[in-house]
């Protein structure tokens, strides 16, 4: 990695449900996962059952570095690779877990309501990570350090049922803006505009196709289009699509991509393991 450079993996491109199968190729069929490798550290966009492909590829390349895993929310499409994260079983592992709190709980105990019984056979208590909980709020900023580098966490109350945190990372003079199961009306957008100003790659929510958002409303999702308008209104360099319906197959998302390149050139929809640098 050049100096200063940034790479962004993503390793789940579904929403609501992961699928599988011959339709499912091109795109992927994993939920919501994004890997932001600063450099000193890795970040998480997250934790998606994308994450635990994630975490079996950290855990096979040696990686030690600290793991920051940002959550969006507590949907169960946007938590579930928690459960198979490999780096919760090494020792030297150093993993932080933000996001906000649950339905009149804290946020590590929504987590632990999840992963632990009864749902799952072993709980945080059981991993010999150093695993550390940080609850937020929506709307306020922190940092993270690690050697001699830093970067700045920003984050957005999203619109979406049961709450949502969008995210923006600003260091070495660049940025990245995460922003998925956000519906966007009239204030949101101008709140996300203004959050995303001057952003390299603002990564969208593209759920619905513009015809299938109008018949899910208050689903709290946007689509391409949205997201190719937002781009524009925030002056945003690139924009990527993904949280995809899980309904979409590979021939239906390739031609709507080829819509939304039509329109925007600067707009690109999100495959599984594709790699952009920032």
């Amino acid at each position: 990695m050049m100096e200063g450079q940034w790479k962004i993996e993503f390793w789940g491109t579904r929403g609501s449900m992961a699928v599988s199968g011959k339709d499912f190729l091109k795109y992927g069929g994993d939920t919501s996962c994004v890997l932001l490798d600063w450099g000193y550290g890795l970040l998480v966009f997250d934790g998606g059952s994308g994450l635990a492909k994630l975490g079996k590829a950290l855990a096979l390349a040696g990686e030690k570095r600290r793991v920051d895993i940002l959550l969006s929310h507590m949907h169960m499409d946007h938590i579930v690779g928690l459960l198979g994260f490999n780096l919760f079983y090494d020792k030297e592992a150093r993993i932080h877990l933000y996001g906000i709190p649950g339905d009149g709980g804290s946020f590590k105990k929504s987590l632990e309501t999840v992963v632990g019984s009864p749902y799952w056979p072993v709980g945080f208590k059981d991993f010999p990570a150093d695993i550390q909980f940080h609850q937020i709020q929506a709307g306020q900023s922190f940092s993270i350090k690690e050697g001699s580098g830093a970067i700045k966490v920003s984050t957005l109350e999203g619109k979406h049922p049961g709450g949502s945190v969008l995210y923006r990372v600003d260091g070495h003079g660049r940025s990245v803006v995460y922003g998925l199961d956000c519906q966007l009306d009239e204030e949101m957008f101008g709140k996300m505009a203004e959050f995303s100003k001057n952003t390299q790659v603002l990564i969208w929510d593209a759920n619905f196709t513009a015809e299938d958002l109008r018949r899910h409303q208050d689903w709290g999702h946007s689509s391409w289009r949205q997201g190719i308008s937002l781009r524009k209104a925030a002056n945003g360099k690139k924009a990527v699509m993904t949280h995809f319906s899980w309904e979409y197959t590979d021939d239906f998302l390739t031609e709507q991509e080829r819509l939304a390149v039509m329109e925007d050139e600067a707009s690109l929809f999100a495959r599984e393991r594709m790699e952009l640098w920032v």
